[in-house]
């Protein structure tokens, strides 16, 4: 199997390299509009870099879509002649499989090829795939076979078993994904990072105050998650009566902590609705 990313910043540099530890880096043509960002990741990596969109879609199984919105209708102009029989994932923030698949047939028209035997498929990561410790949202075109999509979004989430998490979820809820997964890192990161003052504000260096606020927070997800038990559970089995965590958990009640956070993933969720709408 041969796979191509078409971008190659952050999220697809990220992607592909939990791909190349799944297929290996001779497995993977990377392009990007940048050539020099290109042409750095397979020095990085070891894996090939193509001379255009174009061929890199056509030396490829599977063709990952990783570019900014406004760049996706000229890269489906430049490539759609190549997709037929593909399986084709789309890491492009806000874009509906539907809106994906216009602008494919209106690239496929331009140049005359065919529209059959294209499988798409869309995904919504965040930001820990970096460190291979993403959640992924994976959604499939409901107007395909469901024995075409259910063969590809598994071969998809196979090949992204080291970038995290994979989940499949419908795609009327990635909004929703978008504003808690999407977007909680950004959340995570201002609540280690407030932590962490208060820890400088104690005496404690800055270094060492990073480093108590992060891993308790990552101790405390890994807890939840390995556990399974209700955070409320788990949050009451730290707050001694009388003691320092319940004073603190009332500051953060009395203070709003609770509707701030869910006032920010509405917001993003509202944003992610009108960004959808717009495209």
């Amino acid at each position: 199997m041969k796979v191509s990313c078409i971008g190659i910043g952050v999220m697809g540099g990220a992607l592909m390299k939990a791909v190349i530890k799944s297929l290996g880096s001779e497995n993977l043509i990377v392009s990007d509009n940048d050539v020099a960002k290109a042409e750095n990741f397979a020095k990085e990596t070891g894996c090939k870099v193509a001379k255009s969109n174009l061929n890199a879609a056509k030396d490829s199984d599977i063709v990952f879509i990783a570019v900014k919105p406004p760049f996706v209708a000229s890269v489906f102009d430049e490539i759609a002649s190549e997709l037929a029989g593909k399986i084709v994932v789309s890491v492009v923030a806000g874009l509906t499989i539907k809106s994906l698949k216009e602008l494919f047939s209106f690239g496929a028209m331009m140049s005359g090829s065919s529209e059959e035997g294209v499988t798409f498929i869309r995904l919504m990561p965040n930001i820990p795939a970096v460190v291979g410790e993403a959640m992924i949202a994976l959604s499939t075109d409901a107007e395909q076979p469901q024995e075409l999509s259910t063969k590809a979004s598994k071969q998809v989430a196979e090949l992204l078993t080291y970038a995290g998490k994979v989940e499949f979820v419908q795609e009327k809820m990635m909004d929703a994904v978008t504003a808690i997964s999407g977007s909680g890192p950004a959340y995570a990161y201002l609540f280690i990072e407030a932590l962490a003052d208060a820890a400088v504000g104690m005496g404690m260096t800055r270094n060492q105050a990073y480093l108590y606020a992060s891993q308790t927070l990552k101790g405390a997800a890994s807890m939840q998650l390995e556990t399974g038990k209700h955070p409320a559970e788990l949050k009451d089995a730290v707050c001694s009566p009388a003691g320092t965590t319940i004073e603190g958990v009332k500051v953060l009640e009395r203070l709003g902590f609770r509707s701030a956070i869910i006032n920010a993933a509405e917001a993003a969720f509202e944003k992610s609705q009108e960004l959808g709408r717009s495209k």
